[in-house]
């Protein structure tokens, strides 16, 4: 019995950049002893068999009927047992209940009663809304988080050229995420300041160069420090929620053995202790000796038992990689991405095997009218760019010269002297 864990790859000091992926990971330590068979791929398989990268987002493999879960919601974690695939945190500790019910027993799910259910459920959807907001907020709206923390770490986890799409693509997913708490803004107002910063100078009507207005001390502010105090508010409900539901136990639903809940809370916990550049969140979760920071702490322990095996990355194919950057970069047009996303999941969803396949030709063929037009494109510019020290030559229309400029540099010359002005005219009187 074998199983294939497959989630984003290491990042920021953590097994995972993702929550979900870093929940399923400690889950996996709990449930499977190490004489199980398990293999943990930070992988993105782009070939039709398993083959994978360092890094994932798009998983692809010879059973089309899966290729449906996974490019229509870009999900991990996924798992791969017995030639199928299962994604998302929630579905997979679903599928180990039902698949693997000696190794599931180690989790207390299948021995919670009607109102543990009911609070793991609620609580779950609790994490990934208002969690997923928080960190969405933390490490992707913030601009300093993203650009020194969070965009630096897609890169090394995504092959080239993929680097230029997914993260945008996640990037504008999180904004939406934060935009659900009212916070959306951040992101907004960082572009705007920089669009606004690289914009020519302005002059007033004399010529001279016009002086930038004093900013207030709101206005001074990075982003993330005006939005500190709702943030702050934010971050203190989240983690005042999970204290409340844990009390003094040791788990969250107050049971002898960890739940499901419990690792997925550990996922976000462990993101949301990150130190960003504006650490506001992880100043909360720490402050005041905040019992949600004891059980991060005695979970992290958990999850450390023994270290889990993970396979070496397959040689890149670069025609699977174009693929997935052609559907990115359609995706990112504004106008078209829209349609092109509604086609795609149009079909890809139909019952019929023959509709799912034919999305790779489709691909393909978009893929290379793209890296044509894009080829074209730069072979036009190149052959207009003059080659490295060569002269360059400037001609201007020639001017209407009048009076003694006419006659040259001696005329001009003469031109600006008295004796050579024009008396005026005298009026003729009536």
């Amino acid at each position: 019995m074998s199983f294939e864990l497959h989630v984003w790859g290491p990042a920021l000091g953590r097994d995972s950049i993702d929550a979900e992926c870093l929940a399923a990971i400690a889950a996996f330590r709990r449930i499977f002893p190490p004489s199980i068979g398990l293999w943990l791929q930070a992988t993105i398989p782009l070939s039709a068999q398993i083959v994978s990268f360092k890094g994932s987002l798009l998983i692809v493999s010879a059973f089309p009927r899966l290729i449906i879960i996974i490019i229509i919601t870009d999900t991990l974690p996924a798992l791969f047992h017995s030639g199928s695939w299962t994604s998302g945190y929630t579905n997979i500790i679903s599928y180990l209940e039902w698949n693997a019910t000696s190794c599931a027993e180690r989790l207390s799910d299948n021995d919670l009663t009607p109102q543990q259910d009911a609070d793991l459920l609620a609580y779950s959807s609790y994490l990934s809304t208002r969690g997923s907001g928080l960190i969405a907020l933390s490490l992707y709206a913030s601009p300093n988080a993203w650009v020194e923390l969070t965009r630096p770490a897609y890169s090394a986890l995504l092959p080239f050229p993929l680097t230029w799409t997914i993260p945008t693509t996640i990037r504008a997913a999180a904004i939406e995420k934060a935009e659900s708490l009212g916070m959306g803004y951040i992101a907004a107002e960082a572009e705007a300041d920089e669009a606004a910063a690289q914009g020519t100078a302005e002059t007033t009507s004399t010529g001279f160069l016009r002086l930038r207005e004093q900013l207030g001390p709101r206005k001074s502010m990075q982003p993330e420090q005006a939005a500190a105090i709702r943030f702050q508010q934010l971050a203190d409900d989240f983690f005042t929620t999970l204290d409340e539901l844990r009390g003094t136990e040791k788990y969250l639903l107050r049971t002898s053995t960890p739940s499901s809940l419990d690792f997925l809370a550990y996922g976000y916990l462990e993101l949301m202790q990150v130190q960003t550049p504006f650490p506001i969140l992880a100043r909360s979760l720490v402050a005041n000796g905040r019992p949600c920071a004891q059980f991060l702490q005695a979970m992290r322990a958990q999850s450390q038992d023994y270290v889990l095996p993970w396979k070496e990355p397959a040689p890149r194919r670069l025609p699977r990689t174009m693929l997935a950057f052609a559907d990115g970069a359609i995706e990112s047009i504004a106008g078209a991405g829209e349609s092109w996303r509604r086609w795609r999941r149009g079909g890809i969803e139909k019952e019929e095997g023959r509709q799912a396949q034919s999305l790779t030709p489709a691909l393909v063929s978009v893929g290379s009218v793209v890296v044509g037009l894009a080829a074209a494109g730069a072979a036009l510019i190149l052959r207009g760019i003059p080659s490295f020290g060569a002269a360059t030559h400037r001609f201007e229309a020639p001017k209407e010269e009048k009076g003694l400029h006419r006659f040259g540099e001696i005329g001009a010359m003469l031109d600006v002297l008295p004796i050579f002005d024009q008396p005026p005219t005298p009026s003729s009187s009536i």
